[in-house]
C-alpha cells in the first residue's frame, strides 16, 4: 500500500486507514523500529493494569513473602 505523508506544523504524519488500525489492534500509541529497509510500525505493547501487576507480583513472590512472614 502506498500512502502520502501529511504535513502538520514542522512534522510529517502518516494517516493509517481505520480498517488497518482495527485489523492490527492499534490503539493510541505505536512502536516505531528502524530496520534495514525503512521503519516498522506496530501497536505498542499494552501495559498491565494495577490489579494485573499486583496479581503477577504476588504470584511470582509468594514463596518469598511466606518466608518473610515466618521470620
Amino acid at each position: 500500500m502506498r500512502k502520502k505523508l501529511t504535513t502538520i506544523g514542522n512534522s510529517r504524519a502518516l494517516i493509517i486507514p481505520k480498517e488497518l488500525l482495527e485489523l492490527y489492534g492499534f490503539g493510541d500509541e505505536i512502536e516505531i523500529e528502524p530496520s534495514a529497509g525503512g521503519l516498522i510500525i506496530k501497536p505498542a505493547a499494552r501495559g498491565l493494569s494495577f490489579q494485573e501487576a499486583k496479581a503477577k507480583l504476588l504470584t511470582e513472590k509468594r514463596a518469598l513473602l511466606a518466608r518473610l512472614s515466618d521470620a
